[in-house]
C-alpha cells in the first residue's frame, strides 16, 4: 500500500489559498490527493503491463483507491487481497506465493489460456481422465518428478480385407508429463510499485493541487 499525503513544497499554492480565505483549502487538498491516488492506480496498471508477459485482466485491475477525506487527508493505493498476496514477492523480493496450493503447477504438455496459465478447472478435468494420473516418477537418471502424467497411448488398428477382420496391433508411446509440480522459487522480476508511485506523485502533485485550488476558488466565488 502506498499512502499519498500533502507533504510537498506547495508554499505558493498555500499563499494563494490564504489570499481568498482558507475555508476551501481542505476541499482542494482532498480533491487533489484523491485525483493523485487515481492517477497512481492507473500508473500501477501500466507497471504491471510493462513488467509481466500477458498479465490477466484480474492482475491489471488489482489496484484499488481509498479516497482522502477532510477528516483524514490521506489517499491510499493498494492491491486487492488475492492479488496483493501473489504480487508481494515481485515488489519486496522473496519466494513466489503459492497461496493455498501445495506446489507450483508448471504446464509442460497441456493447453493453457491466452495468458499462459492453466484454466480454473484444468487440473480437475485432467485428473478425471482414465489415462491420466497424479504421481511421482523416477527418471532413468534417478530424478524424481512429481506431476500429472498421461499413460502410454494404446490403440488397436483394425481393418477389413475381403470381409475378413485383421488381428489388433497395439501402438504404444512413453509417459507424457502434462503438468509438473514444483516447489516455489524466487520471484524472477521486480514490480516497481513504490518507484512508479513516487515518480508519479512527484511529477503531477503541483499540477493536481493547482487544478484543485482553481476549482475550490471557483466554487467559493459561486457561493458568494
Amino acid at each position: 500500500m502506498v499512502a499519498i499525503r500533502a507533504d510537498f513544497d506547495l508554499s505558493a499554492l498555500q499563499r494563494a489559498a490564504r489570499a481568498f480565505g482558507s475555508q476551501q483549502m481542505p476541499f482542494a487538498e482532498v480533491l487533489a490527493l484523491t485525483r493523485l491516488a487515481k492517477g497512481v492506480s492507473a500508473e500501477e496498471t501500466r507497471a504491471v503491463i510493462d513488467t509481466f508477459d500477458s498479465p490477466t485482466p484480474f492482475t491489471q485491475k488489482a489496484f484499488t483507491v481509498r479516497p482522502a477525506t477532510k477528516a483524514a487527508p490521506v489517499a491510499y493505493v493498494s492491491a486487492k487481497d488475492i492479488a496483493a498476496q501473489y504480487l508481494a514477492p515481485y515488489v519486496f523480493g522473496g519466494e513466489r506465493s503459492l497461496g493455498k496450493k501445495r506446489a507450483m503447477l508448471i504446464p509442460k504438455a497441456t493447453g493453457t489460456n491466452q495468458y499462459g496459465n492453466l484454466s480454473r478447472n484444468k487440473l480437475k478435468t485432467l485428473k478425471g481422465k482414465p489415462n491420466v494420473f497424479v504421481g511421482t516418477i523416477t527418471s532413468k537418471g534417478g530424478q524424481k518428478i512429481a506431476g500429472v502424467w498421461q499413460r502410454p497411448a494404446s490403440s488397436a488398428r483394425a481393418g477389413a480385407a475381403n470381409g475378413k477382420r485383421k488381428s489388433a496391433r497395439p501402438v504404444q508411446s512413453g509417459l507424457k508429463l502434462l503438468i509438473r509440480f514444483s516447489d516455489t522459487t524466487e520471484a524472477p522480476k521486480h514490480l516497481p510499485f513504490y518507484e512508479r508511485a513516487r515518480a508519479y506523485v512527484a511529477r503531477y502533485a503541483p499540477e493536481e493541487f493547482r487544478a484543485a485550488l482553481r476549482q475550490a476558488m471557483a466554487t467559493s466565488r459561486g457561493r458568494r
